[in-house]
């Protein structure tokens, strides 16, 4: 079918008026991310069916004839789409007015360029604010702001903004207590939760703790004087617990001394949702797609997990009691849907080692840097520790240095970098004299907050003294989170600083602390990963007994 030219225009122009109308009638109102599959199959097949049509229309034309005429009709409208949207996000867009780079304005495409070359988000973001700004644009519906009054607002217990996009796809088909973004379902699943990590629970875990605490001693007196991985023990000791507590059996690494390979799973299914993140809509794309061995190797060892421990009744209560109890007997459907029990696993998982073991090794590298702190601690501990004592882990609850040495670590190294994004309501929000739009994804990045000299004094030193007796050193300590706060806190809080002070006391009371030869820690801080979570590197130390 030979095309006639005088309906050319014709063609073009309704091609491009059709890609206009699909941004400004569609694309720009409400969430499309849960529709990108079938987005990208309606995008990808059109041009066929098309091809197909014409070919079927009229059998006799030639099949160059049948494409030309197809690109004829598609190119203007991916076009105008594809201009009308970048027109409408630097022109048009509520956020237009919000510095930053144009390419941000534009798309999110260069920011994954970048973590392509370097998984350091929260380090991006802290080079954006020194050149922009404390509100900077870093999307085209995105900021990011370090302003004190922001986090209040943000992620205060009061706060309007909500989860965004990214909660819904990052789990998909499952759902996890985390990911929830519906407030009224969080709370149910929050109920049962609670049953894992209220008081009684917590004291129950205290001997697993403790236990694996004495293996890690134990195995690094056998390794006295030698330089070891610092960083690599730490995830040893932080995944064994994790798998005592949530699972009721541990990995045996510490017992080991040797990487199970579900600490490799982990760091495998954490390393792509450093990328995705910018991109959630691509999200279920790519999930629909056949997945790298790395992610089927997370799957896979999250999934055999849980259906192990179906199986069996460990004699000591773990996590997982509770969140089977709650499939099982729950009678309240919302609660009961069996998804969440595969998504809760994989939230364990992460959130109950990832998080700790980061937090455990800067501690460590500090204490190797600046030997006195562990001089300072040694003093405190000597008036009341017992390693080994019944109230251990009571009696360091109070141990104000101890505390501080902790609090210091997660201030500058927040096991969470670049914080957690939020959404701005519909009506937006005010903070000091700039309005944000509602609608537009929002975060105040932890690593940059912990750094802000009107919150923090000298705050890029790390000074444990600062969280003793209401020091001066701290001006505002409303932006200081690690756990969260709201409705959304960390669940785990009190079990993750068990789990720092037993192993942060054990250490400096058992061993001298320091840099293996030819370590200065620079390693660990231009080399650790921003996956969501911190993904630690390597950091060699030497731990001498005494």
């Amino acid at each position: 079918m030979e095309t006639d030219t005088s309906t050319l225009p014709t063609i073009i122009g309704f091609s491009a008026l059709l890609g206009v109308a699909s941004h400004l009638g569609y694309f720009i109102h409400g969430e499309h991310h849960l529709e990108a599959v079938r987005l990208a199959i309606l995008l990808f097949t059109s041009p066929l069916c098309i091809f197909t049509f014409i070919i079927k229309f009229d059998p006799r034309s030639a099949a160059w004839s049948a494409a030309r005429l197809t690109a004829i009709i598609v190119s203007p409208y991916l076009a105008s789409l594809t201009t009308s949207i970048l027109t409408y996000r630097v022109f048009f867009h509520p956020l237009r007015r919000f510095p930053g780079p144009l390419s941000a304005k534009l798309t999110k495409l260069a920011h994954v360029l970048r973590l392509l070359k370097k998984s350091d988000n929260y380090l991006q973001a802290d080079r954006l604010h020194k050149k922009y700004g404390e509100i900077v644009r870093i999307g085209p519906n995105e900021v990011t702001i370090i302003i004190p009054d922001a986090v209040p607002l943000i992620y205060g217990p009061g706060s309007k903004c909500t989860k965004t996009a990214w909660y819904d796809v990052v789990g998909l088909p499952n759902k996890s207590l985390q990911l929830e973004r519906d407030p009224a379902i969080h709370a149910k699943r929050r109920k049962v939760w609670d049953r894992a990590f209220n008081s009684k629970a917590l004291k129950d875990y205290e001997n697993r703790v403790v236990g694996h605490a004495d293996q890690l001693v134990k195995q690094l007196q056998a390794r006295s004087g030698e330089p070891v991985d610092g960083s690599l023990w730490m995830n040893f000791y932080a995944f064994d617990v994790m798998g005592d507590i949530a699972f009721g059996k541990t990995f045996d690494m510490l017992a080991t001394g040797e990487k199970h390979h579900g600490l490799t799973a982990l760091q495998d299914g954490m390393a792509p949702l450093g990328l995705a993140t910018p991109f959630p809509w691509a999200i279920p794309i790519f999930q629909a797609l056949p997945q790298p061995p790395g992610i089927d190797h997370w799957i896979n060892f999250c999934d055999k997990q849980i259906l192990a421990r179906k199986k069996y009744n460990p004699e000591q209560s773990d996590i997982m009691t509770w969140l089977i109890e709650a499939e099982n007997e729950n009678p309240d459907p919302i609660v009961s849907d069996p998804r969440w029990l595969w998504g809760d696993t994989r939230l364990v998982i992460v959130a109950g080692s990832d998080t700790s073991s980061s937090a455990m090794t800067h501690i460590f590298y500090h204490l190797a840097k600046e030997p006195y702190i562990i001089t300072k601690l040694r003093e405190e501990l000597a008036t009341f520790y017992k390693p080994g004592s019944e109230n251990e882990i009571r009696d360091l609850q109070d141990a104000k240095y101890l505390n501080g040495v902790i609090n210091e670590a997660l201030r500058l190294h927040p096991p969470v970098p670049s914080g957690v994004l939020r959404q701005t309501p519909p009506e937006g929000i005010t903070v000091g004299d700039t309005f944000i739009p509602g609608g537009v994804t929002i975060s105040a990045p932890s690593w940059s907050m912990g750094r802000l000299e009107s919150c923090f004094k000298h705050a890029e030193e790390f000074l444990p003294e600062r969280w003793v007796d209401n020091s001066e050193l701290i001006l505002n300590k409303g932006v200081f989170i690690p756990f969260a706060s709201g409705a959304y806190s960390c669940i785990g809080k009190q079990l993750a600083l068990m789990e720092l002070r037993i192993v942060t006391a054990r250490l400096v009371t058992g061993f001298d602390i320091a840099f293996a030869p030819g370590e200065t820690g620079k390693g660990l801080l231009e080399e650790t990963k921003d996956v969501f979570t911190m993904e630690v590197a390597s950091l060699m130390l030497v731990f001498t007994r005494i």
